[in-house]
């Protein structure tokens, strides 16, 4: 994904500092709505645990919910790729945040009026690993199209900065304390909301292409 010519070259970090790819308008929206989606990807996690056990007490009942949303998710990794090198790679981004989106709205619904089964949760997660099985890899190519070669690395450390803090430390702290206040269905409402702030983001960026290497992303 990322080339460290920068690294490896005379002044390397020296020159370009790690927020250095922040000045561009595109990576800035780009990572916010990253930094945002994580962030709610991590109150997922917490709520998603929470509504397992509130359906079945069965000890196997989370491992079936997580197996329902990593299956889909390693399954069409590799097709995710193939989609975001032959479509313009934003576009993907905001398909699979309106899928998950859909996902999550659809969790709190039948959540707040007492509907949802653990059949539901399942799918439902599915449907939600399968969107960001798309998410992913579209995101790692799109970041050469609006970084030049010089910056890979700050944009890389970057991105590797903010997931554990935003989908380990911080988004499970907050989601953590919504479903002890208010249940796990406005923790989905909130996730959803994540989506859509992320796709505003996305939709906001021009992608002024400096290393494009496929075809037209705007």
């Amino acid at each position: 994904m990322h080339s460290h010519e920068a690294v490896d070259g005379a002044g390397g970090y020296s020159r370009n500092g790690l927020l250095t790819p922040l000045r561009d308008r595109d990576f800035r929206l780009l990572w916010a709505g990253m930094t945002i989606s994580l962030l709610g990807d991590g109150i997922f996690l917490v709520a998603v645990a929470w509504q397992t056990y509130e359906l079945s007490n069965v000890p196997t009942a989370l491992s079936l919910v997580g197996l329902a949303m990593s299956i889909p998710h390693i399954a069409l990794l590799l097709f995710g790729g193939v989609i975001s090198d032959r479509f313009p790679r934003r576009r993907v981004m905001l398909a699979a945040d309106m899928v998950r989106c859909g996902a999550m709205l659809l969790l709190a619904l039948l959540g707040a009026t007492g509907n949802l089964e653990l059949v539901h949760l399942a799918l439902l997660a599915a449907v939600y690993g399968a969107g960001t099985a798309f998410f992913g890899p579209a995101f790692d190519a799109i970041i050469p199209d609006i970084v030049p070669p010089r910056l890979f690395p700050q944009a890389n450390a970057l991105d590797q900065l903010v997931k554990p803090l935003a989908l380990r430390m911080m988004g499970p702290a907050l989601g953590g304390w919504i479903v002890g206040w208010w249940g796990a269905a406005p923790a989905f409402a909130l996730n959803a909301g994540t989506f859509i702030a992320s796709a505003l983001a996305l939709s906001l960026m021009r992608v002024s292409v400096v290393h494009q290497s496929g075809t037209d992303q705007g």
